[in-house]
């Protein structure tokens, strides 16, 4: 792509501005009115962000009626500053003691051996192609490491799904594998005849350093910690496991979700193997996962650095306030993709920048790259078809109308397909839809219907478009949600003001108000699926920070990062963004975890016999569960029903015992959920009745009140 044919860089042909020209414009004077109004309008924002309740919060050594608030958990975070609040009852206090158990660290250590060993291979593997397509050696130690891991981990998922489609996943293959994969990156890269980052010299060139060392410390903590999120324990971690116990990777019919996209799921997969346990790998691969945020601040940095000379504050600005967001935190502690994925549109906007306009380099190189990482966006997560695919796809067919020639419109086609093809083709093996279950009006796939299609639209389809309902989007975006930063509102407007960059700003709003109104147009709202405009929004944010270096905005800068960075950390340390028991001991959280998410679940796991096999109604939140269990999750067929429906008890006691059932877990309470208005609905089928019927019938013992709303059933006749 030649110099005209993107917004996203300084504007080609023209010699950059030396650094003292370009520190001048920053350093330009502004009228006293002017910043006065600016600092009334910034203080105002600050002040709303902090008194506004947080929709999501859970309680907190607050009434329950009471909202929680970000001033409430600033003022909580120190001792006294609330009356008779000790330092062990103040936030950070708490967060404090929560490092303190230090003797279990030594538990972390095989963790983070075994994800450095395939983080070793992702940049190993992601070198190589850098290598290949000639562009390793034009870029930073960093820019490179955090692009190989990027490229490396999406290339490493293909290579897991085909050997494990051909189950050929074993715990040494994937350590030898892994081995010769980090070991060729290291024999082709030569990282040794790169030139090394200097080392800052002064405190205040450490000073950046030491900010972002807290957050990125807890979510390296974070990871290593068992998972409580249900999506998780439902398929993010529970695919893995299934396909880690089977030794391959095949169709499961009871889990609809791990037909999507498994792209960031095959590092846990990994994480298992080299483990060979999936407990302790699935903590493996949540530690890679947390690793992306810190590759994502590193792009986000070189994006911001790239708005001209002397933006090293920029650079610095844009990383701290994406390192700094909760969401981000949460992300990284909770094994979500939207980490990874966040990761991808940062490295995307990177790569347009960085790469696109380098008259040196063939068009088709960087767009190569461009489609590999659009590919592994779209593997994480089949929104990345609208928020990464589409848009820079566009681009490169502007840049091929420029240029007339395909050239760079077929290499980022041909780099998506890499990453994205084997998905794509695995659902059409296993399902005939390459997109299941999306695709159902068109391919009709596999054990998918009109009931569950009406069911699954209910549940994900669009929202209703209303101006209340696009204010209050706009207002959960910009700061009114539980773990957005205050800061992207705050600075990045301000970035269309800073001279040098106003283009690229243009640019980059453009693709913020892209992101948001396509999510807010096309999907059911949750709020994970805006999170990929935190990259672009955080570039901006770094240069509206930098917008100008007068003492006064300066002051003001610091006084809005000093509050808003104290209260995200403090925030951080509270279970409000996930469970925070960084240094606790692992060997007894593996079995204190469950109990507390489901102590009836837990129960019947604890006291069953080892060769209990279980049928689970209404329950799909399983990863814990160290007992054979056969479930499935709310959109698919209900394994009860189908064993059931029109047979007599004979019948059904019969294929009970084929499938080698010993006992019925109902959990009521998860059904009555999904009933309720807004759930996502439950088959009528399964009701007391019914179940009462087959014990009279004698299929079934009396039941086991094993919780309040939780039943649990022995079949009769079970060996």
């Amino acid at each position: 792509m030649d110099h005209r044919a993107h917004a996203l860089r300084p504007a080609a042909g023209r010699p950059a501005a030396g650094p003292s020209r370009a520190a001048g414009a920053v350093r330009r004077r502004v009228s006293g009115l002017a910043l006065l109004l600016l600092a009334v309008a910034e203080l105002a924002w600050l002040l709303w962000c902090l008194i506004v309740p947080l929709p999501n919060a859970n309680n907190l050594d607050v009434p329950p009626r009471e909202p929680i608030r970000r001033g409430w958990i600033l003022l909580k975070a120190f001792p006294e500053v609330v009356p008779d609040t000790t330092f062990r009852e103040s936030l950070l206090g708490r967060g404090l003691l929560e490092l303190s158990h230090v003797e279990h660290l030594p538990q972390r250590i095989p963790i983070v051996l075994a994800a450095g060993l395939i983080a070793a291979a992702a940049i190993g593997l992601g070198d190589l192609v850098a290598t290949g397509l000639r562009l390793a050696g034009r870029l930073k130690v960093g820019e490179r490491l955090a692009v190989d891991y990027g490229l490396g981990a999406a290339l490493l998922g293909i290579v897991t799904l085909i050997a494990g489609r051909l189950g050929w996943l074993n715990p040494w293959s994937c350590r030898i594998g892994l081995g010769v994969a980090a070991i060729a990156g290291l024999v082709v890269a030569r990282p040794w005849r790169v030139s090394r980052p200097r080392l800052p010299r002064s405190l205040t060139a450490w000073l950046p350093w030491l900010v972002v060392a807290p957050f990125l410390g807890a979510m390296a903590l974070g990871s290593m910690l068992p998972t409580i999120d249900f999506d998780v324990l439902e398929y993010h971690l529970q695919g893995p496991k299934e396909y880690y116990q089977a030794g391959r990777i095949a169709y499961l019919p009871h889990n609809v979700y791990t037909n999507m996209p498994f792209g960031v799921e095959m590092l846990h997969l990994l994480g298992m193997q080299v483990m060979d346990d999936w407990w302790w790998g699935a903590l493996a691969g949540q530690l890679l996962v947390a690793t992306f945020a810190a590759a994502a601040a590193v792009l986000i940095a070189g994006t911001a650095a790239r708005a001209g000379t002397d933006t090293t504050r920029a650079a610095w600005l844009a990383a701290i306030v994406y390192l700094s967001t909760p969401w981000i935190y949460r992300l990284a502690a909770i094994a979500y993709v939207e980490g990874p994925l966040c990761f991808y549109h940062a490295a995307l906007v990177w790569g347009l920048v960085r790469l696109s306009g380098d008259p040196s380099l063939a068009p088709s190189r960087p767009w190569g790259l461009l489609g590999l990482l659009a590919g592994a966006a779209m593997g994480c997560k089949y929104t990345g078809l609208v928020s990464a695919v589409i848009p820079f796809g566009i681009l490169g067919l502007v840049a091929s109308w420029r240029r007339r020639g395909p050239g760079p419109l077929l290499a980022y086609a041909l780099g998506w397909a890499v990453v994205m093809g084997p998905w794509l083709v695995k659902n059409v093996i296993d399902t005939g839809d390459p997109v299941y279950p999306l695709g159902y009006r068109i391919f009709h796939g596999r054990d998918w219907d009109e009931a569950r299609q009406a069911q699954w639209q209910a549940a994900h389809g669009r929202r209703s478009i209303t101006a209340a309902e696009l204010w209050g989007g706009l207002v959960d975006v910009a700061g009114r949600s539980d773990w957005q930063s205050p800061l992207y509102a705050a600075l990045a407007p301000l970035a269309l003001l800073r001279p040098g960059s106003r283009r690229m700003a243009l640019a980059l709003w453009g693709y913020v108000a892209y992101l948001f109104f396509t999510w807010w147009l096309l999907t059911h709202r949750i709020d994970r699926f805006w999170l990929p405009l935190l990259p672009p929004l955080a570039v901006l944010a770094g240069l509206g920070g930098d917008w100008i270096r007068s003492r006064g905005w300066s002051i003001l800068l610091g006084f809005l990062l000093a509050i808003t960075l104290l209260t995200n950390l403090t925030y951080d340390t509270t279970a409000l963004a996930g469970l925070n028991e960084w240094t606790g001991d692992l060997a007894f959280l593996r079995h204190d975890i469950p109990r507390r998410l489901n102590r009836p679940l837990a129960r019947i796991d604890a006291e069953l016999p080892a060769q209990a096999r279980i049928l689970l109604v209404g329950q799909a939140a399983v990863f814990h569960v160290n007992h054979r269990v056969v479930y499935n999750t709310v959109f698919n067929q209900e394994n009860l029903e189908t064993m059931a429906r029109g047979k007599d008890p004979e019948q059904f006691r019969r294929a009970l015992l084929q499938q080698g059932l010993t006992h019925i877990y109902v959990d009521w309470k998860e059904i009555q959920r999904h009933r309720q208005p807004g759930g996502y609905g439950f088959t009528d089928f399964v009701t007391r009745e019914r179940f009462a019927g087959w014990v009279a019938a004698g299929i079934l013992e009396r039941p086991t009140r094993v919780g309040q709303e939780q039943d649990l059933y022995a079949v009769r006749g079970r060996q």
